[in-house]
């Protein structure tokens, strides 16, 4: 297994100018979706896909959607008092792959927590209380150690949505952005 070090990692958006016909996951739709439809999504203002790239190699990719999640999926521990609208805004992972030789290096914690970063971000431009996605069964564990929860009435899909309440990782990150200034 091979390791990266983590400051030589980078992420950029997907452009024309980078190759991506080498890369293969174990997720034969994931492939098909970085090959075939991921510029035009970018072009149509559907998604924005991100590469992990350390030197010339692509290691994964995510892709980054707006979308809303319910206010009464939420766990009420999770939730906003008092919030007069049905849905809440989140950014959506709606994939996230890691090339086959690379899976065990921590590739994909990289990405989810870049994904965290880019949120963060955002939040401090637009409204973003979350970040949603759909986990493959085998995925499921991975993302629940990083705070994901299962939408409980959906649990018995094929993909379960999930969703990670980013307000408590704000205020933190807040705490140590003023903290480090001080």
């Amino acid at each position: 297994m091979k390791s990266f070090p983590i400051d030589q990692l980078r992420v950029e958006y997907l452009r024309e100018s980078h190759n991506i016909s080498f890369f293969s996951c174990s997720n034969g739709d994931l492939n098909d979706f970085l090959k075939s439809d991921a510029k035009k999504s970018q072009e149509d203002l559907i998604s924005r896909t991100y590469l992990c790239l350390w030197q010339d190699s692509i290691l994964g990719y995510l892709t980054l959607v707006t979308d809303t999640i319910e206010v009464k999926l939420i766990e009420k521990d999770d939730g906003v008092d008092g919030y007069p609208y049905p849905r809440y805004p989140s950014i959506k992972i709606a994939r996230l792959a890691v090339e086959e030789r690379f899976e065990g290096c921590g590739i994909g914690r990289f990405l989810l927590f870049w994904a965290t970063g880019k949120v963060y971000q955002l939040s401090n431009e637009v409204g973003c209380r979350y970040i949603t996605l759909d986990s493959k069964r085998e995925s499921l564990g991975f993302y629940e150690k990083f705070g994901f929860k299962v939408i409980m009435k959906y649990a018995s899909r094929n993909f379960p949505p999930m969703y990670l309440n980013m307000y408590p990782i704000v205020l933190q990150m807040r705490q140590e952005d003023s903290e480090s200034v001080a």
